[in-house]
């Protein structure tokens, strides 16, 4: 049987890794984001927030379009978004080939699909798109900055 010594050191330790656990999860950015195609052909994607702290980041990605496929990808730059290189096989798309560190959802979502990315993300300017044909050039990208 522990002494009173042994059993309070277990306590302690079992409230520090609470405490750790909880901490963790207090660290832990929840970002929505919502993707729809309008009847002008205009893209949208909206973000719950533009704006997270430096750490996990979980990005819930809802393709709310009834007709289109969409996608999520996100990359820190400091590039305007006239300055994203063109896909020479394809005008319509941004050249992810040319792009270095581009993180994406694992799959493209069909109409009405949700998808999750939870990502790790230091302090920097980011930009979140879509790149199926047409989709960046119409309007679905989002500058976000990560503190």
């Amino acid at each position: 049987m522990p002494n009173k010594n042994m059993l309070a050191g277990m306590v302690l330790a079992a409230a520090v890794a609470c405490g750790a656990s909880l901490s963790a999860l207090a660290n832990t950015n929840k970002v929505t984001v919502d993707l729809v195609n309008k009847a002008d052909g205009s893209e949208i994607m909206t973000l719950s927030t533009d704006h997270v702290k430096a750490g996990n980041v979980d990005f819930e990605v809802k393709n709310s379009s009834t007709n289109m496929v969409h996608e999520f990808l996100i990359l820190k730059t400091n590039m305007t978004f006239d300055q994203f290189p063109i896909d020479p096989q394809d005008p319509s798309k941004v050249d992810e080939n040319k792009l270095e560190g581009v993180k994406e959802l694992n799959s493209d979502l069909d109409p009405g699909k949700a998808g999750k990315l939870v990502l790790n993300l230091k302090p920097g300017r980011y930009v979140v798109f879509c790149n199926q044909p047409g989709h960046f050039a119409g309007g679905m990208r989002q500058v976000f900055v990560v503190d």
